[in-house]
């Protein structure tokens, strides 16, 4: 079995998404490169550079409704910071079940 291509940019996602305050486990298996939490949230990053694409197998999740976030900067880290935020408050007001 080989090993999974590591992106030269996940050592910068991670660590600006750790500086950001989500909680970070890396995993880089078939599905994804990193778990991030936000509060209650879960979300896979699949790490690429500017022209990577997810594979076959990520896209088939997605379809199936797996969140699955394609991150390919410090910016793109900011920016799934917010939205995760804006969506944990969301539910937390509205008190509506998150499945």
């Amino acid at each position: 079995m080989r090993a999974k291509r590591v992106d030269s940019n996940l050592t910068d996602i991670v660590t600006a998404a750790r500086k950001v305050g989500l909680r970070v486990f890396v995993r880089n298996d078939s599905l994804g490169d990193v778990d991030v939490q936000c509060g209650l949230l879960h979300e896979v990053w699949e790490v690429k550079a500017k022209n990577g694409r997810l594979t076959k197998l990520q896209q088939q999740f997605r379809f199936e409704g797996w969140q699955i976030r394609l991150v390919r900067t410090v910016e793109d880290v900011v920016k799934a910071r917010r939205e995760m935020a804006w969506f944990a408050e969301t539910l937390l007001r509205t008190k509506k079940p998150a499945c």
